[in-house]
């Protein structure tokens, strides 16, 4: 006759020693001796030593037990006993002493719904990234000096580099970027003003690092890849950027936009570019803002036979006054330096693959160029530029931009 039984789960008894070291353990007087334990004995001879030495590294204790057998002891349990209860035993009850739970409070946490970290701050993440670009290093390569900027204060946190990445591929970088310009522009205001002569140009930066856009704009370059093409408006005396956008549109239509946004902070008595920019609107923005123009004509160009009042009057500067018009006009060749600087310092090519950050480390290539103008203005002008301050001019810089604005009226005969 066959019958179901019952499985009964089976937990094995404590061993003798085991239990022993139990007791050991509840009798208390276990003390710690460097990296060993004294245990004291439990026999009643006379000859027996009154502890015993148990080293839990060895796996030994000086017991003739664990001399006989090698194997672990009474005092070898009673030592891990005593280790996991924390020495909480009451030497008078033999009982165990739990710890008292600690008191808690709960904290009002500020923090996004759902799981994960706290968002990175907007102020954190666009300074790492501008400060990524200003390395002109990998994201991982460049950790190290956004962790210094978090040693020194400049960052509340730092940044991870996949977390610079996705705010530099992020449209929303972009409109800050272009802020960010103009305001590291606005401290050389004072000294442009003197000259109030600007000048506009465009310049591409390649996504690969073995060619030029010379060879590009100019039709030498046969490659297939694309290209980040740059559209600025600089001053002409201290090659800052003004004025900025980041589009594969042509040259002339984005004239008007750069001047408006100069024009902005700066006064803008002159700008010059060369012949791409030959447009009746684009003189007539210029004009509009109190300026002059200075973009030569074309061997094609109508001259006094357009309707166009702006048209007419640059028409008649050109040719009865060539020369000076020229020395005017060639005030554009500081907005070639001034690709030149950027592409020098912060590299001609961008690492970003996509689109978006693309143009947003261009973007941020430009911002940094501005800090740079800034710095070399504090060593040429004399600014006192105290960080978090407002903007105190020397009497070194007042005297200069008084020097440079009798030099240019001088220039334009006292107009």
């Amino acid at each position: 006759m066959v019958t179901d039984t019952i499985p009964v789960e089976f937990s094995p008894l404590p061993t003798t020693r085991e239990e022993r070291g139990r007791q050991i353990a509840q009798l208390g007087g276990i003390r710690p001796l460097g990296a060993r334990y004294a245990v004291p004995s439990q026999s009643v001879r006379s000859d027996a030593p009154p502890t015993y030495l148990v080293d839990l590294v060895e796996q030994t204790c000086t017991c003739p037990d664990f001399e006989l057998r090698r194997l672990v002891c009474k005092h070898q349990e009673a030592v891990l006993f005593w280790l996991a209860w924390e020495g909480t035993v009451n030497e008078h009850t033999g009982e165990v002493v739990l710890p008292k739970k600690r008191k808690t409070y709960k904290q009002n946490w500020p923090r996004k719904p759902g799981a994960g970290r706290n968002p990175i701050p907007l102020r954190d993440a666009v300074f790492a990234t501008v400060m990524k670009v200003y390395t002109t290093l990998s994201g991982r390569r460049a950790s190290t000096d956004i962790e210094r900027c978090e040693e020194r204060g400049h960052l509340g946190r730092a940044v991870h580099c996949s977390s610079v990445f996705r705010t530099m591929e992020d449209p929303a970088t972009t409109p800050i970027l272009v802020r960010l310009i103009e305001e590291a522009a606005a401290p050389l205001a004072e000294i442009e003003n003197a000259a109030g002569q600007f000048a506009q140009d465009s310049t591409g930066f390649s996504t690969v690092t073995y060619d030029r856009w010379f060879d590009q704009a100019h039709g030498k370059l046969r490659a297939e890849h694309a290209w980040v093409k740059l559209h600025v408006m600089v001053g002409t005396v201290t090659n800052v950027v003004t004025g900025v956008k980041v589009s594969s549109e042509g040259d002339c239509p984005l004239l008007p936009a750069l001047l408006a946004q100069t024009a902005k902070t700066f006064r803008v008595r002159e700008v010059s570019a060369d012949k791409a920019y030959l447009k009746k609107k684009n003189l007539a923005a210029i004009e509009a803002v109190g300026a002059v123009p200075f973009i030569p004509f074309k061997s094609n160009s109508v001259g006094m036979r357009s309707k166009s009042e702006p048209w007419k009057r640059m028409w008649c500067y050109f040719t009865l006054k060539s020369e000076e018009f020229r020395a005017h006009y060639h005030r554009r060749s500081n907005v070639e330096s001034t690709m030149w600087m950027i592409k020098s310092k912060f590299g001609g090519s961008v690492r970003s693959r996509l689109p978006t950050a693309q143009a947003n480390e261009v973007l941020a290539k430009v911002l940094c160029h501005n800090l740079t103008c800034i710095v070399h203005a504090v060593a040429e002008f004399g600014i006192d530029v105290g960080f978090g301050k407002p903007l105190v001019f020397s009497e070194h810089t007042s005297t200069s931009c008084a020097a440079l604005q009798a030099n240019f009226d001088g220039e334009r005969g006292g107009e």
